[in-house]
C-alpha cells in the first residue's frame, strides 16, 4: 500500500480539533480500554528494568493528540514519555490537553516522522502505537525504527483495526466502515473525505498473522498478537533480542 505522506499529514490537521470525540464515538468508547489493555502488558515488561535506571523513557508513536501518551503518564510510574507525531494540527490539541492535565514535565511533545526519528539508538525502554501504523508511508521502515530506539528485552505495543472474520459482524462492520463512519465523520467534523480514507486503509492494511509476519521481519521476536472486541481490533507486540 503507497500512501502520500504530505496528504495525509493535511488530512489530519483538518480534522484534529474534533478527532478526540469521533474516535471516541466510532470506538463506542473502547478505545480507552484497548489503550489500558496495552500498558498493562508494558508496565509488566517494565518490572524487571535496571534498578539504575530510576526514570524510564517510552515513546509514543503516531501519538495525534495524545491520548496514549497521557494514558502512560498516568499509569506508569517514573516515566518520561516522548509523543511523536508528523501533524502540526494534531500536535497543538495534545499540547493543550497535557498542559490541562498537568503533564507537562513528563510529556515532551515532538514533532517527528515516525519511520526516522532523532531518538538515539536502544533509548527506550517500550514503544507504543495506536491506530496509527497504517498510516505510515512504508509501515515496515516504521517496525524497524521501533526496533532501533528500544532497548534490549524491552518491547512495541502496537493497537490496530482489524477486519472481523464472522460472517454476520463483518457485513455490519464493514457497513459501517464504508457507510456509517464517512457519514458521521461529515456531520462531526465536516471533512467526510477524511473519514473515507481511514476506513478504506483498514481493509488495505496488513492484519493478524500478516502483520506478525511483517515484525518478525523487521527484526522483532516473541512476536504475537491478541484479538479484541470480536476482532474489530488486533493488540501485537514484539520484543528486541537481548
Amino acid at each position: 500500500m503507497s500512501i502520500d505522506r504530505k496528504n495525509v499529514s493535511t488530512m489530519f490537521n483538518s480534522i484534529a480539533p474534533t478527532y478526540d470525540r469521533l474516535n471516541h464515538i466510532l470506538s463506542f468508547g473502547r478505545d480507552r480500554v484497548w489503550r489500558r489493555r496495552a500498558t498493562r502488558i508494558l508496565k509488566r515488561s517494565l518490572k524487571d528494568r535496571p534498578a539504575t535506571a530510576s526514570i524510564c523513557t517510552l515513546a509514543d508513536f503516531a501519538t495525534g493528540t495524545g491520548d496514549f501518551a497521557i494514558q502512560l503518564a498516568r499509569s506508569v510510574k517514573a516515566c518520561h514519555i516522548l509523543a511523536l507525531d508528523f501533524s502540526e494540527g494534531m500536535l497543538a490539541v495534545c499540547k493543550k490537553k497535557v498542559g490541562k492535565k498537568h503533564l507537562s514535565d513528563t510529556i515532551t511533545i515532538q514533532q517527528e516522522n515516525c519511520q526516522n526519528t532523532s531518538l538515539d539508538t536502544e533509548s527506550v525502554f517500550g514503544v507504543t502505537c495506536a491506530f496509527g501504523i497504517r498510516n505510515f508511508q512504508d509501515p515496515m521502515e516504521g517496525l524497524r525504527e521501533m526496533l532501533r530506539i528500544l532497548k534490549p528485552g524491552y518491547p512495541a505495543l502496537i493497537l490496530e483495526f482489524a477486519r472481523p472474520r464472522n460472517g454476520l459482524i463483518a457485513g455490519i462492520v464493514k457497513w459501517y466502515y464504508a457507510k456509517g463512519i464517512p457519514f458521521l465523520g461529515r456531520i462531526i467534523s465536516g471533512n467526510r473525505g477524511a473519514y473515507s480514507y481511514l476506513p478504506a486503509t483498514i481493509y488495505e492494511f496488513p492484519c493478524g498473522e500478516e502483520f506478525c509476519s511483517m515484525m518478525s521481519q523487521a527484526g522483532f521476536e516473541r512476536v504475537g498478537f491478541k484479538s479484541l472486541n470480536f476482532n474489530l481490533v488486533n493488540l501485537y507486540w514484539g520484543y528486541k533480542c537481548c
